[in-house]
Formats: C-alpha cells, structure tokens, sequence
C-alpha cells in the first residue's frame, strides 16, 4: 500500500510539470515564432509478479507447485524529457514593412546582454537610435553590425537592407542542422550549444509575413483537461490507499 502512494504521487508530478507545459504553449499562442513544448514520460521499471507457495498432489504425496505469473506491475513514471516541436507554424500577412518570416531551420540572429541568441520572431521595430530591434528590445545583427539608419531603410527578399536602393547591410541569418540543441532562455529567444550554425548569403526572408505559434489553441485545451482529469483520478487513488492504511492500523492491528 505504501508503494501505491509513492507511485499515485509519482503520477501526479508527471501530471503537474504537463499542465506548467501546456499553460505555457497556451500563452504564446499569439507569439510570432513559438515553438510549442512537448512533455515526453516514461516507467519505472516494472515488477514481475508470481504466485508461490501453493503445493500441488503428485501420486498421493503433495509437492510444491511451479510459481504461477500474474503479470507486471507498474512502480510509476517519471519525466524522460521535455522537448520543443520544431515544427513550422503558418504564415500571416500584416503589410507592415518591418515585420518578417524566414524559410525552413533559419534564425535571425540578436545580440543579448548574455551574448547572441537566436529567433524567428520577426516582429521587429525601430528604436529611438534608428536601430532594428526586438519586441523585447535586443539588437537584430546584420553582416555589417547592427542593422540601424538615421533615414528610412528599405528591404529584399533576400535579406538586404537598403538605402536609396543601394545594400548597406544584411540581415545575419543563420541555418541550424540540429534545431534539437536550441535551448529556451525567454522573449522568444533560444541559444545554440554544441554546434557551430551556417550563414547563408541568400536567405528566404519574407516581407511584410509573421509565422504565427505552432500550437494548436484547441489541442492543447484538451490536453490540459486531459491533464486535470487525469491529477484528479491519481488523487482519489491516494486517499483511497491512505483510508485502506488507517484501517490497516487503527483497526487490523487492535486484533
């Protein structure tokens, strides 16, 4: 019985960290670039259980029986992994000169006080110094340092930027093989480890086009019910086996 507490309440925290997931992947469903997360659980290693101790009548004297199998049992889960869906979201026009959408596995790069990171949130602005920046205020890099003008900037298919319909600068797009090594950090950002990313000199990068969030808003409202449901059960598991224990003591042991 104490075994079917630690595994009820194995679940649960299986069932907390899904719900954290989900609500998150809800909030950003109206954020340029998202990448939804998926929680990924796994078993414990389960328990082979025999029956034993029967005996058996061989001729007229009894022997002991062979074990009979029951089954497994399980003895909980556990999270194996949280990973990010890749996946490419759908793209939305909006008209608007400094909005941006990329091509398949490419990011635009940005400078972080904690070093470059990595996006496809192209929902950029100018601020007060002429300079290209995220919604959250980072620098968007170019090829020639930060992409900034005191006059207007003009911008290509393929990256350019423009002034008087001459290239000044480009934007730093960068082509990640193994998107698997991205690493969240917040405003959208993600960081690269392990891997050395390839700059491309003629990038797809679609004017006036956002990428909306991969996460399916409906999906994800079933799963997060799905996970609701799910707690609630392994909570009357628990105080199920605790109302079985206070018999076990407070009465089974009087006798």
């Amino acid at each position: 019985m104490i075994r079917g507490l630690y595994t009820a309440s194995s679940g649960m925290m299986v069932q907390m960290t899904r719900q954290d997931v989900l609500s998150n992947n809800l909030a950003n469903v109206n954020t340029a670039g998202f990448k939804k997360d998926v929680v990924v659980s796994q078993d414990f290693p389960s328990m082979l259980l025999e029956r034993m101790g029967e005996t058996e009548r061989r001729g007229s004297a009894p022997r002991p029986a062979e074990p009979v199998r029951i089954g497994s049992l399980g003895t909980g889960t556990a999270i194996a992994d949280i990973f990010t869906d890749h996946s490419l979201g759908s793209l939305r026009a909006t008209q608007n000169p400094l909005d941006f959408a990329l091509g398949p596995d490419t990011y635009f790069m940005v400078e972080t006080p904690q070093g470059t990171a990595y996006t496809r949130n192209g929902a950029f602005t100018l601020n007060a110094d002429g300079r290209l920046v995220t919604g959250s205020g980072y620098a968007v890099m170019g090829k020639e340092g930060y992409i900034e003008s005191e006059e207007k900037m003009d911008f290509d298919g393929q990256g350019n930027v423009l002034q008087d319909g001459e290239i000044i600068n480009a934007f730093n797009i960068v082509r990640v093989n193994d998107p698997d090594r991205f690493s969240k950090i917040g405003d959208d950002l993600l960081v690269l480890e392990g891997q050395d990313p390839e700059v491309l000199d003629n990038p797809q990068v679609m004017l006036g086009h956002l990428e909306i969030s991969n996460v399916n808003a409906i999906q994800e409202m079933v799963d997060l019910i799905t996970v609701v449901r799910s707690y609630e059960v392994l909570q009357k598991v628990i105080q199920s086996q605790d109302s079985t224990l206070d018999k076990v003591i407070n009465q089974v042991g009087r006798l």
